[in-house]
């Protein structure tokens, strides 16, 4: 390093190029806290230099400058700002442009390095956590997250996409978005999410359509949809996408049963029979959870409650049992068959929620039965509640829904972090 100054040191750290270099080092105190002191570093660039017009890349001479401002990566404990008079050239076709600069995006506040480590920071953690971890507003970390979003969301490419998975998630009380997503393939393990937008009814499939062939999408080549059991929603997937297979997605089934096993356990256990109401209390969660998720204690309690003759909800838990046999049938046959006795039995309970599942069985059994041959659930998007409910609690509420559903791309959408090599 002999020879070279404090300044031609940094020009090399941080990897500028002619015409660019570095013109001054400093530390000065904060601004927001004057006992801690920043690096400033101001970049020149050589006189008489020509730079390309950002539109047309003719090369032009220079008109004027604006000074700049990006916080860097830090340098060891102190925070590092690039400031620069960046050239504005005047192109014989499109006037005075201001031109790009090698270390940062046009409009960006930070560095092309730093955009990329707090990126990677945000997959991670909250935005308000990284706000804190780095010393930024967080509203100019969600303009970043924003930005880049939006940014990859413009280059993804449909045309790949065979089977498509739909649910909607609520936010803050009845709003509601609309997910849909790719269901995983042989290429990628993962799934990913292709669209988000408000609501939950007809019109979110109209905007994913029009979304879907934007971005080379082709409705004939989609061959299976799994859903809900919303029928109008259902109905319009269908138009979309005409040579789909519709599967009512397991997951919605076995919720829509427990939420009946459940409706009976209220009533039971809201009744005026004290001997149920006794035996019900505080036992919600033994009939809704899988027996190996229970403890050994709750195992046992539940196989006291199993043996009584006077509980309906011991008759509903059963015909839930019922139910996740039939999906751990091996072939179609054997569940047509399984799936009808049960709808039969259903029937002619005695039971009025069990009556009530039996008709919705029944109403939604070929797209149901369906999951036997296509095998495909919405598994892999309800793997996402997990992760969307994380996203919620981390954010301690959106300011939006714009913003809800751009974090839900950028954790879900498997879209690719930027790799910064200049700076």
């Amino acid at each position: 390093m002999d020879g070279l100054s404090q300044n031609d040191i940094f020009t090399q750290a941080l990897g500028l190029v002619e015409p660019w270099y570095v013109s001054q080092v400093e530390f000065r105190p904060s601004d927001k806290d004057p006992g801690r002191l920043d690096v400033h570093i101001t970049l020149g660039y050589q006189a008489g230099r020509k730079f390309p017009c950002p539109q047309c890349g003719e090369l032009s001479p220079v008109y004027d400058s604006k000074h700049k401002e990006w916080r860097h990566l830090n340098f060891f404990q102190y925070r590092c700002y690039i400031h620069a008079r960046v050239p504005r050239v005047e192109c014989k076709d499109h006037k005075v442009k201001l031109v790009d600069v090698p270390w940062a995006k046009q409009g960006s506040g930070f560095t092309l390095l730093m955009e990329a480590v707090l990126l990677t920071m945000l997959k991670q953690m909250s935005v308000l956590q990284v706000a804190k971890q780095v010393g930024e507003h967080d509203t100019r970390l969600w303009r970043l997250l924003i930005g880049f979003v939006t940014e990859a969301l413009a280059s993804q490419d449909f045309s790949d996409v065979k089977d498509v998975g739909v649910d909607e998630y609520s936010h803050k009380g009845h709003n509601y978005i609309t997910v849909f997503l790719a269901h995983p393939t042989k290429k990628s393990t993962k799934a990913r999410v292709l669209y988000t937008t408000e609501g939950k009814d007809n019109s979110t499939v109209t905007r994913f359509e029009e979304e879907f062939k934007l971005k080379k999408g082709n409705p004939d080549e989609v061959k299976n949809i799994t859903c809900d059991m919303t029928h109008g929603f259902r109905n319009m997937m269908k138009a979309a996408f005409p040579k789909a297979t519709t599967t009512v997605d397991r997951f919605h089934v076995m919720k829509m049963t427990n939420d009946e096993v459940d409706n009976v356990r209220r009533r039971e256990n809201r009744s005026k029979d004290k001997k149920k109401s006794k035996a019900l209390d505080k036992t919600r969660y033994l009939w809704l959870k899988n027996r190996d998720n229970l403890t050994e204690e709750q195992q046992k309690q539940l196989d006291l409650l199993l043996e009584t003759d006077y509980l309906d909800t011991v008759t509903a838990y059963n015909f839930r049992l019922r139910l996740q046999d039939v999906y751990a049938s091996s072939d179609y046959g054997t569940a047509v068959e399984a799936y009808e006795a049960l709808c039969l039995d259903l029937a002619n309970s005695r039971i009025w929620e069990m009556q009530k599942l039996g008709k919705s069985l029944i109403r939604n059994a070929v797209e149901i039965l369906n999951f036997f041959d296509s095998r495909k659930t919405n598994a892999v998007l309800e793997g996402f509640n997990s992760v969307i409910s994380l996203i919620k609690r981390k954010a301690r509420g959106f300011k939006n829904m714009n913003n809800f559903m751009a974090m839900i791309y950028f954790v879900c959408g498997e879209l690719e972090l930027p790799k910064a090599t200049i700076m």
